[in-house]
C-alpha cells in the first residue's frame, strides 16, 4: 500500500530555475512636491532656458547653414498660408529653417539627457529591456547617440565659422574645448531635470 504513495503526481512540482529571467520591477513609491519647489523650478527654467537655448540656437544655427544651405531659407518663403507676413516685421525677417531647427534640436538633446540619467539611476524603462528586447534596448541607445554626438558636431561646425568670420585670430584649441563644455552643460541641464522629475520618487 505505501509503495503506491510514490505514483501520485506531486503538489509543488519542481520547476527548473532560470536565470536569465529579469526578476519583476517594482514601481516607486512617488510623493507630492511642495508648491514651493514647483515654483522654484519653473521660476529657474524660465530664466535658464531662454539664456541657454538662444546661445545654443545662434551657434548651432550657423552650424546647420554651413553643413546644409537649405536651413538659410526664410520662414516667410515657406508655402505656408500667413508666414508670408513676417516679411514686413523687423526680426521676424531674418528668421530661417536653422532657428527653428536649433531650437528643436535644443529641447530634443536636453530631453534625451534627462532620460539618460533617468535610466542610470534607475528609475526608467528602456534599462528592463536590456534583456528582454534587446534588439529594441541598443536601437534606442544607438538613436540616442547619434543625435547627441551629431548636435556636439553640428555646434563645432557653428562655432568654428563663427571664429573663422571674426577679426581676430581664435586658437585652435578653442572650438574643441567649447564643444566639450557645452555638451557637459547640456548633460547638467539634463541632469537636473531628471534630478526634479525623480526626487518625488522615493
Amino acid at each position: 500500500m505505501f509503495e503506491q504513495l510514490g505514483t501520485f503526481d506531486p503538489v509543488f512540482p519542481d520547476v527548473p530555475e532560470d536565470t536569465t529571467t529579469v526578476p519583476p520591477r517594482t514601481l516607486p513609491l512617488k510623493r507630492r512636491k511642495t508648491l514651493r519647489e514647483c515654483c522654484v523650478f519653473i521660476f529657474a527654467n524660465l530664466i535658464i532656458m531662454p539664456i541657454v537655448g538662444l546661445i545654443y540656437a545662434s551657434v548651432i544655427a550657423e552650424g546647420l547653414r554651413r553643413l546644409m544651405p537649405i536651413f538659410q531659407l526664410r520662414i516667410y518663403k515657406l508655402p505656408v498660408p500667413g508666414l508670408g507676413i513676417a516679411r514686413d516685421y523687423d526680426g521676424w525677417d531674418r528668421l530661417d529653417l536653422a532657428i527653428v531647427m536649433s531650437l528643436l534640436l535644443f529641447a530634443v538633446v536636453t530631453w534625451l539627457w534627462m532620460k539618460v540619467f533617468i535610466e542610470l539611476q534607475g528609475f526608467g524603462t528602456i534599462a528592463d529591456t536590456r534583456h528582454t528586447h534587446p534588439i529594441v534596448f541598443f536601437l534606442l541607445a544607438g538613436i540616442a547617440t547619434v543625435i547627441i554626438c551629431g548636435d556636439a558636431l553640428i555646434f563645432y561646425v557653428g562655432l568654428s565659422a563663427q571664429s573663422a568670420s571674426g577679426w581676430t585670430e581664435t586658437p585652435a584649441y578653442v572650438a574643441p574645448a567649447a564643444t566639450t563644455l557645452y555638451s557637459c552643460g547640456l548633460a547638467v541641464l539634463g541632469w537636473w531635470h531628471a534630478d526634479f522629475k525623480t526626487s518625488s520618487l522615493v
